[in-house]
């Protein structure tokens, strides 16, 4: 088993990275697809204790992303973090009458209390993180994107000539940065960190944050690419498409379409919040578009009817990564008409017919309905058997440590 240390080496390659994108209680399907993807690695490792810390160099994520990217990193296995959330769905998500509008619909509190027995009062610092860990969050008061990693190369992570008072990043708790990454706007408040502190020990500065989504980095795989190779970041780990690999999992996804004339007439309120989902999408997409532009997935995803999948478009000439996308599309049931007895591509997907309302349902962030998550764990256990095989991951990024004694 390696240590942080080697993870984060940079000499020590290949680097595989896993971005896990945000969508609330959908978070429960991207733990369907990595239950697959983490019973292939075992099975590779000959060893049903291999988790998802021990095979990935650096896991980051936004939002529920965020709070399934830290469990992983500390070493936590899919099939627990399944129960946790199960557990923590229908407690965090329970109806309260309110929109949304004039204060959030949900309070935090049984989140963080849903969170604490895992996240305690570790850091961000904290030794018991088994790999690199990466959080997405946005920072409202000053209006700047905040990439928080446990490298200690960091800038920021322990600066030695940082201000009097103020916390190194190392010292953020990691139920406050999960928390922050996770504050949907509508659906939770705030939250306040304290940046500096008094000669007393008390905060004398506060930063106020929201879900990493509103920095554009609801996926965040972008970002953790730019994170692995910039050098500001402290990594320096080297492109390649047998130096780095990138798997990128997202939470089901469904295209916003709306009758122009309904939009219009909605509560202002509820056409930004809906603009603002649509934005998010487009930002995925583009992810998606510009990491296949340097890549050559096993599997490539449709961009759109005028791009197509990008098969064989490298616009590099050469791959710069091993990188894929595993997500799945969340389309409702088809509407009446000749092709009503026909299915929709989820009920194709799990071989059953489904209840129209409980397909409409699968895109809502915040459905913690039993009945609901289960589903969406099936989803995205068929979704992961459409992807992992044993040609993906590449076997090329297997650990050394894996091959029979002999080889």
């Amino acid at each position: 088993m390696r240590t942080l240390e080697q993870h984060l080496d940079a000499l020590q390659g290949p680097k595989r990275l896993l971005a896990l994108d945000g969508g609330g209680v959908k978070g429960i399907l991207t733990l369907g697809m990595l239950e697959v993807l983490e019973a292939q690695l075992q099975k590779r490792a000959r060893s049903a204790q291999c988790v998802l810390s021990d095979y990935f160099d650096l896991i980051g994520g936004t939002s529920t992303g965020a709070i399934i990217a830290t469990a992983l990193a500390l070493g936590m296995s899919v099939p627990e973090i399944i129960s946790m959330y199960e557990d923590m769905g229908p407690k965090v998500f329970r109806k309260t009458g309110r929109r949304g509008v004039w204060r959030s619909r949900y309070d935090v509190g049984p989140l963080r209390k849903a969170l604490w027995p895992v996240l305690d009062k570790k850091t961000l610092g904290s030794r018991q993180l088994k790999t690199g860990l990466a959080l997405h969050a946005k920072r409202i008061d000053t209006g700047s994107a905040w990439v928080l990693t446990n490298n200690p190369q960091a800038k920021y992570f322990d600066p030695p000539n940082a201000g009097a008072g103020s916390a190194p990043n190392k010292d953020y708790r990691l139920i406050d940065l999960v928390m922050a990454s996770a504050a949907a706007p509508t659906f939770f408040d705030e939250v306040q960190i304290a940046i500096a502190h008094d000669s007393k020990g008390k905060p004398s500065q506060k930063g106020y944050f929201v879900d990493g989504a509103l920095a554009g980095f609801n996926n965040p795989s972008v970002q953790m690419l730019l994170t692995a190779l910039v050098p500001a970041y402290g990594f320096g780990w080297r492109p390649g498409p047998r130096d780095l690999m990138l798997a990128s999992f997202g939470t089901g996804f469904r295209r916003q379409r709306f009758d122009g004339a309904r939009f219009k007439n909605r509560w202002s309120a509820d056409r930004g919040i809906q603009a603002l989902r649509s934005m998010i999408l487009d930002t995925q997409s583009q992810g998606v578009q510009l990491l296949q532009a340097f890549s050559e997935p096993v599997t490539p995803w449709t961009i759109n009817s005028e791009v197509g999948d990008m098969r064989g478009q490298c616009v590099g000439g050469q791959p710069m990564l091993d990188y894929q996308r595993v997500d799945v599309e969340l389309d409702p049931k088809l509407p009446a008409g000749k092709d009503a007895q026909s299915r929709s591509s989820i009920e194709l997907l799990l071989d059953r017919d489904i209840d129209a309302k409980r397909l409409e349902d699968l895109d809502t962030l915040d459905h913690g309905d039993r009945g609901n998550m289960s589903l969406l764990l099936d989803i995205g256990r068929a979704t992961g058997h459409k992807y992992v095989s044993k040609a993906w991951p590449d076997p090329a990024f297997d650990l050394q440590e894996w091959a029979p004694k002999g080889e």
